[in-house]
């Protein structure tokens, strides 16, 4: 009997999804245009771990030549090899990286669980705590950024708080500043929170990042979206040519200041590094 339930117990393990023979896959967690993330167990460490699968843009394009492959996937492995090197308290840590089976590129994160994102951890605090949230926020793009890397998808989603700590998450869009145009089409990322260069398309910045920023902190201190609208064409209208309604903001001067600048619509215009903000 004790032998057959060891048997039926070593069938389930084999049969359980894995990825790069190390990572079992126990649920997906979420899934969006660069690829899916899954709950997953390190079987080396028995540690519970997020494992993204990353699926590369041209995969969708059959005219693309093995060679354009074969450079994508060099230069995603030089990102990754980066990625992995980040080490900032509110960044999650990207612990190993690699290619499975079918050659598709995946890496695994440190996992954060029973987190809130900033808006919702933020909604309804004092001032001064929402504050200190997007200070967490704009130290981790300034670590990034230092560093050479854009975020190019930041959003509420992508900013996770638990135990009062700011983890800055989901790299799958992120590109080296000296190679903004690899792999990755320039109008990549979230259209709430694109900012207006990057949607007339141009390349994303660190600039384009900070406007990111400023739109999460005002729909953190609003209590909505600078450009609410389900109308995609009147959305677009609105990040292009319209400034936000800044009398929904805190009656402090300096604040709304901050993010009239955050999100001014020319990129010139805007704080030109993190610790300009962080500054003011």
């Amino acid at each position: 009997m004790v032998g057959l339930k060891v048997v039926n117990l070593m069938a389930v393990s084999t049969e359980a999804p894995m990825i790069g023979r190390r990572y079992i896959l126990n649920r997906p967690l979420g899934h969006g245009g660069m690829g899916a993330v899954y709950h997953a167990t390190d079987r080396l460490t028995g540690t519970p771990v997020a494992s993204k699968r990353v699926t590369p843009p041209n995969e969708a394009s059959p005219t693309d030549s093995t060679s354009d492959s074969q450079d994508y996937r060099i230069a995603l492995a030089g990102e990754f090899k980066v990625l992995s090197s980040l080490r900032h308290p509110n960044i999650i840590s990207v612990i190993d990286y690699g290619f499975d089976d079918q050659r598709q590129p995946y890496y695994t994160m440190e996992l954060v669980e029973n987190a809130q994102t900033i808006i919702e951890a933020g909604a309804d605090r004092p001032l001064v705590e929402q504050v200190g949230l997007l200070v967490q926020m704009l130290q981790a793009l300034a670590y990034l950024h230092r560093r050479g890397v854009i975020h190019r998808d930041l959003k509420p989603r992508n900013v996770l708080v638990t135990g009062g700590q700011v983890k800055v998450l989901d790299f799958g869009l992120s590109v080296m500043a000296e190679q903004a145009g690899v792999g990755v089409g320039s109008t990549a990322g979230t259209l709430a929170y694109m900012a207006p260069e990057v949607l007339a398309g141009g390349q994303a910045s660190e600039s384009a990042d900070l406007y990111a920023g400023g739109v999460i902190a005002y729909e953190l201190f609003a209590g909505k979206h600078p450009f609410d609208s389900e109308d995609v064409g009147t959305l677009l209208n609105n990040v292009l040519y319209v400034p936000p309604d800044m009398d929904l903001l805190s009656s402090d001067t300096q604040l709304r200041l901050v993010l009239e600048r955050l999100l001014a619509k020319s990129r010139e215009s805007r704080y030109r590094t993190a610790n300009e903000v962080l500054a003011e």
